[in-house]
């Protein structure tokens, strides 16, 4: 059942591209865009906490961080076909036939978009909203289905927050600046 939902949502979208070629132009521009845009952004938070010796430096490195590793762990394990493969369709894109579930763009987007978020709430939002673009604009053309997206996005907010609470609790921040001071 709900393979049958996210093929059809699937199919929804990606047959807008088809219908469209304007939007099909645009979806492809934003999916290929979209990586340079968050490797930027993510830079100029990591330099912004950096210059401002935020705190919020350390989990702002380690959620992301943490987030890509898993994705690449659960990759290993299971290999979810791409909808170019499985459909038998033909992407807008060239990829190559890898792993699908969960999206690498969605998950580093979003964690990037969360530690952005949970450092200035005005700035994450529109960072979230950008990372909602890349996730739709990976499944129009035809990279990935919406529940790699999903899955993604779950992932990524778990694993950036649980990073800030873990290492803004004070305890552990003052362990971490101890074991700095010594070395």
């Amino acid at each position: 059942m709900i393979q049958s939902m996210d093929e059809n949502l699937f199919f929804r979208l990606y047959s807008l591209t088809m219908e469209s070629d304007f939007l099909g132009e645009w979806m492809v521009f934003i999916t290929n865009a979209s990586s340079t845009l968050f490797v930027l952004i993510y830079l100029a938070l990591l330099l912004t906490l950096l210059i401002r010796k935020n705190r919020n430096i350390v989990p702002a490195l380690g959620g992301p961080f943490m987030a890509f590793i898993l994705v690449y762990v659960i990759r290993i394990f299971y290999q979810r076909p791409r909808p170019f493969m499985a459909l038998d369709i033909e992407s807008l894109i060239y990829h190559e036939a890898s792993g699908s579930l969960p999206s690498m763009h969605a998950t580093s987007a979003f964690a990037i978009a969360a530690a952005v978020y949970l450092v200035h709430e005005k700035l994450g939002l529109t960072a979230l909203a950008l990372a909602a673009l890349t996730g739709i604009s990976r499944v129009m053309v035809g990279v990935h289905f919406p529940l790699d997206i999903l899955t993604g996005t779950l992932l990524s907010a778990l694993v950036v927050y649980g990073a800030y609470r873990f290492f803004t609790t004070k305890r552990v921040f003052h362990k971490i600046i101890s074991i700095l001071k010594v070395s």
